[in-house]
């Protein structure tokens, strides 16, 4: 299975789901897939003002909120893993955000890859893992 597939699957599975994308070790998106919720009505606003004034969004806003969004834990992660190094805790191996209206969970994978899904609330977040982890599961041969 393609990467692309599986991202599409996870979506298809998830009526809450707004996206998910795979990104490498700097952040940047190598696959990404809109699902059928809808961003929060304030995320535009919020993408705009992180583009200057000048520049137009190339491309779908709720695309581009979910490349934006992706690109937001890789900071987070390179400092758990530091720390976990330091003092010994192991590899983290997943993360869970919650913000008012949208959930985000990120799987880490092999050779600093991770994958995020955002979930529009409310969600069944033990349903959510399953499917986040089965997609990341089909990820790992991909990024060995």
């Amino acid at each position: 299975m393609e990467l692309q597939e599986i991202v599409d699957r996870l979506v298809a599975a998830l009526p809450e789901a707004i996206g998910a994308v795979l990104c490498d070790f700097e952040g940047e998106t190598v696959v990404t897939a809109l699902g059928a919720a809808r961003a929060p009505h304030d995320a535009e606003s919020y993408a705009r003002e992180h583009l200057p004034r000048s520049m137009a969004v190339a491309m779908p806003v709720q695309e581009f909120l979910v490349r934006l969004a992706g690109a937001e834990p890789c900071a987070l992660l390179r400092m758990f893993q530091a720390q976990n190094e330091a003092h010994g805790s192991g590899a983290l191996a997943m993360l869970e955000l919650r913000y008012k209206d949208v959930d985000m969970i990120v799987d880490r994978l092999p050779n600093d890859f991770y994958f995020v899904a955002l979930l529009r609330r409310p969600t069944i977040l033990g349903a959510a893992r399953r499917h986040v982890r089965a997609a990341a599961d089909a990820l790992r041969s991909h990024v060995e």
